[in-house]
Parts: structure tokens; C-alpha cells; sequence
């Protein structure tokens, strides 16, 4: 339950640090998902399939995995943003 819970908390964290990156000129989504159906949409239908495997595995080891590379996703908007949002302000 605890890396589900984690990973719920990550999505946000990656819903909020992807708007915050896409404020910043000229930053472009990679992410084919939020291109085709949007963002909120791409985060509702990325939800419900974490939903899903978290319902239908059996090993947590596929869980952390995912914590790990939503981690890494959420670190990289922010980080994305920060260091563009510095050099936007010195301008």
C-alpha cells in the first residue's frame, strides 16, 4: 500500500511540475500522451493504468520501480523549471 501511496503523490507532484516546466518559453512536452490527449487527460488514463497494476501485481518490486522513474520525472520538470525560471528572472 505504502509504494501506491507514493506513487498517487508523484502523479500530482508530476501533474503540477509539468505545468510549472511548460511556463517556461520555448519548453515543449515530450511526453506523446500529454501531446495527443492533453494534460489532464494523459494524467487521468497514466492514473487509472497505476491503478490497475498496483490492483494486479503481486510483486513490489514493479511499484518502487515505478516511484523511482515518476521520482526522476518530477525532479526533472522542477529542476527544468528552476534553472530556466533563474535565468528568465536575471533578464
Amino acid at each position: 500500500m505504502v509504494p501506491f501511496l507514493i506513487l498517487c503523490v508523484l502523479q500530482v507532484g508530476d501533474l503540477f511540475s509539468t505545468r510549472l516546466a511548460l511556463k517556461v518559453p520555448g519548453v515543449m512536452e515530450l511526453n506523446p500522451l500529454v501531446r495527443g490527449f492533453g494534460l489532464w487527460q494523459a494524467k487521468l488514463l497514466v492514473f487509472g493504468l497505476i491503478v490497475l497494476l498496483a490492483w494486479q501485481t503481486k510483486r513490489m518490486r514493479r511499484m518502487w520501480t515505478l516511484c523511482g522513474i515518476y521520482a526522476v520525472i518530477v525532479a526533472s520538470n522542477v529542476f527544468l523549471f528552476v534553472t530556466h525560471a533563474v535565468a528568465l528572472a536575471q533578464r
